[in-house]
This record gives C-alpha cells, sequence and structure tokens, in this order.
C-alpha cells in the first residue's frame, strides 16, 4: 500500500490535495491511502479515471476543509457560461474510490445570479464516503453514475441538492435543508431497480425551510426510497413532487417505510407515492442494491 501525507504546513509529502492525487502513477499497482492534514484547501480537485483504488482521509470533518467558490452562471474566458457540472469542487471520476473526515464545500452562494454550485460531482463505480460533510447550496451533490455509498454522512443545500442517476445508499446521514426546496431529484434509468436508498438517516431544516420536497423525478422513472427515517417538520405534507409534468406520475417510483417524526405523516401524501410493506422494505439492503453487477460490499 503507497501512503501519501498532504499538509500545508511543509511537513508532508506535498502541500495540496491535487500534487498527491497528480503524483499516483496511472492505474496503481497497490491501494494508494492518501492523508491530509488539517487546513482549509481551496483547491479544484479530480481523481481521474484512470487513477482507482485511492483513499483520501482527512484530520477530520470540520479540521480538513476542500473549498471552492465556481457557479453555473460564471464565465470563462470566451465568456460562455461554464454550466452546472463545471462547477463542483470535487470530481471523483475513478472506480474504487474512498473518502473520509473531511468537508467540501462550495462556498459560491445562491441566487438567480448564481445558479447550480456543486461540491462534490461523483462519476465512478464503487465509490463509498464515510464522516464526509458536503455543503452548498443548489446541486450539492451529483451522483453521476455507478453505486455510490455514504455513511455517517452530513449533506445540506436547497434545490436538488442530491441529484442524479448512480444507485446511491445513504445510511445513517443527516439530510439538512437550508430552505424551500427539493432533497432529491434522481434520474434513474428505467432498466435499473434501484435509485436512491434513505436508510437510518434524518432530515433537518432551517427556520427558513417550512414546505420541502422529499424528491421530484429529473427523469420519468426517477426511483427514491426512505426507510427508517427521522423527518422534521419541514417536510411537505405532500412528500413528493412530479416535477410540473403530470405523466412523471406515472412513472416515478417514490416509496417510504417506517418513517418517523413531524414529516413523515403518509397522510397527506401524494397518491401516487407508495408506502412499501415489511416485507417490501426488507428488499432494500445494501447486498440486494450494490450485488446488481457484481458482489461488491463498500468499505
Amino acid at each position: 500500500m503507497q501512503k501519501i501525507v498532504v499538509s500545508q504546513n511543509g511537513d508532508g509529502d506535498f502541500t495540496t490535495i491535487q500534487a498527491a492525487i497528480d503524483s499516483v502513477r496511472v492505474f496503481p499497482l497497490e491501494p494508494v491511502w492518501i492523508y491530509v492534514k488539517e487546513g482549509i484547501y481551496e483547491e479544484i480537485i479530480t481523481v481521474p479515471e484512470n487513477k482507482p483504488n485511492i483513499t483520501i482521509v482527512g484530520a477530520g470533518e470540520n479540521k480538513t476543509i476542500i473549498s471552492g467558490s465556481k457557479y453555473a452562471r460564471m464565465k470563462n474566458k470566451n465568456g460562455v457560461e461554464i454550466g452546472t457540472f463545471e462547477t463542483a469542487v470535487f470530481h471523483a471520476f475513478a472506480d474504487l474510490f474512498h473518502l473520509e473526515q473531511l468537508t467540501i464545500q462550495n462556498v459560491a452562494g445562491f441566487g438567480d445570479e448564481i445558479g447550480q454550485a456543486l461540491a462534490l460531482y461523483v462519476a465512478g463505480d464503487k465509490c463509498s464516503f464515510n464522516q464526509v460533510r458536503l455543503l452548498a447550496n443548489q446541486d450539492t451533490l451529483y451522483t453521476s453514475n455507478g453505486r455510490h455509498y455514504f455513511s455517517n454522512c452530513y449533506i445540506e443545500g436547497h434545490v436538488d441538492f442530491i441529484f442524479g442517476s448512480s444507485v446511491a445508499v445513504f445510511e445513517d446521514c443527516t439530510i439538512h435543508s437550508l430552505r424551500n426546496g427539493y432533497i432529491t431529484a434522481a434520474s434513474t434509468s428505467e432498466e435499473t431497480d434501484f435509485g436512491f436508498c434513505f436508510k437510518n438517516c434524518k432530515l433537518t431544516g432551517e427556520k427558513e425551510a417550512t414546505g420541502v420536497f422529499l424528491g421530484r423525478p429529473w427523469r420519468p422513472y426517477a426511483h427514491t426510497v426512505f426507510i427508517n427515517t427521522w423527518m422534521g417538520e419541514h417536510i411537505h405534507p405532500d412528500g413528493w413532487d412530479n416535477w410540473r409534468n403530470e405523466e412523471n406520475e406515472k412513472t416515478a417510483r417514490y416509496f417510504e417505510f417506517g418513517s418517523t417524526g413531524p414529516g413523515s405523516d403518509s397522510s397527506g401524501r401524494v397518491r401516487w407515492a407508495k408506502q412499501l410493506t415489511e416485507e417490501q422494505a426488507a428488499k432494500y439492503t445494501v447486498e440486494n442494491i450494490f450485488f446488481s453487477k457484481d458482489k461488491w460490499l463498500p468499505k
């Protein structure tokens, strides 16, 4: 196993995280562990597709902070807006990537002049995240494709702040809404059995958040399920939104089971969302969700 230390004080192998990643050979012959010491690292980071099996470990969620401020309405050197997918502070494009014990924040802010501003963009397969804080506003976390596992993480935002077409499990996470909006915007394909699964999570909100929806379908076959999740009073009684298209009600797969808290009352939910039976909910195990291609279990 290769070990690399990043420290802004100069007592490591590199002073920036990107320099440490750049030093890793293409398709490394052994797992690579990068340890990042305490500090605020103002850099845009990419783990490229050809560098799988990298683990990055911070000094703690509030001690190692990666910060950026790119946003969708920002213009490039040609005067063209860069758009949503160029705004991420951290890009994880490689397979078997693992991240823990740090914060990623996009501090661009919010508003029409800002638009989307991502903290994390994940596109690799078999990626896992533990004790990671993701802070932004609109479109905080883009889980583009692949299988992703988030445990004991904190994710905050307001509009569509967890979105994408990946198969993703969120376990024991806190999902915090800053204002009214939509927690999820899944774009699950019709052929995929699972999309976003939240298990034993906690949904919290600021005072400004008084009518937050659990999700709306970015694509017609969006799949999102909340199981044994505590929901605050900021959750809208309807629960789910059809994104101004009644046709989505025929295809979107929105489920709940066993949730608690003031926002979990199912009596006012939209008719096209379903409450799972105990037998149906039992199918949402990490093994069933992640064994679709091969028998992968996250770290």
